[in-house]
């Protein structure tokens, strides 16, 4: 069984059309696990008209912020594959597929993704050849993250493994930084999302904002720490 998780705010504009991306590409035994972090707009009615059983809603009562609601959607997911999706991008058609063959031999995969407007218009055909990234060892992704957290697929037991999620840290860098760590990520090299950048977004990565020194300096810190005690001091 394969669960969707995805992590919506204020995304009445987009969501419809990410879904339609999306389910598509599900069996009739899979899920769609959206939690909603007290969305004030007509994000749940949005979901509520796509009539599909495989969608499962969960609303916040007050705002935790993207990272603690993607770790509700997880909490409330049963697959034994599970797939991660922001509100606002758009599925390619061959996505499912390529990560669940690419989750044969790793517990992590990923992929690179095309840069497009808020109009689906695109920016840059390839989001890593865009950032840069060549290399995805753990030194790499500690010192400058080139993945894309809309991108990632993950087994089960090592996505439990690595929970709940350390405070101050994007799950997407927890989740890479260990699998690069642990020997078992994969990344895919073709994209297979095309991922908005656009003001409203919640990740810094999909729009224009220029993230402070002091910011990401505590963030490695932090991330540093979490390698730290879950090597010390878990099985």
């Amino acid at each position: 069984m394969r669960s969707v998780v995805l992590a919506s705010c204020e995304g009445e504009k987009y969501i419809g059309a990410q879904l339609a991306s999306i389910l598509p590409q599900l069996a009739a035994e899979d899920e769609v696990v959206i939690s909603d972090d007290a969305s004030m707009d007509r994000t749940l009615d949005v979901i509520a008209a796509q009539r599909d059983s495989r969608i499962r809603a969960f609303a916040n009562e007050r705002r935790v912020g993207y990272v603690a609601n993607f770790q509700r959607a997880i909490g409330h997911s049963r697959g034994d594959l599970v797939f991660f999706s922001d509100q606002d991008d758009i599925w390619l058609p061959h996505k499912v597929a390529t990560l669940e063959a690419a989750l044969r031999e790793h517990a992590l995969a990923a992929s690179d993704a095309t840069v497009v407007d808020d109009d689906l218009r695109t920016l840059y055909r390839s989001y890593f050849e865009w950032r840069g990234a060549r290399d995805f060892s753990w030194l790499s992704i500690f010192l400058k993250p080139p993945i894309v957290g809309a991108t990632m697929a993950c087994r089960r037991p090592y996505l439990d493994m690595l929970m709940p999620f350390p405070r101050g840290i994007p799950h997407d860098f927890w989740l890479t930084l260990n699998a690069a760590w642990d020997n078992c990520l994969v990344v895919v090299r073709a994209p297979l999302i095309l991922y908005r950048r656009h003001p409203a977004a919640a990740s810094p990565s999909a729009t224009n904002r220029v993230r402070r020194l002091r910011t990401k300096a505590s963030e490695r810190l932090r991330l540093a720490a979490g390698l730290l005690m879950r090597r010390c001091f878990l099985p």
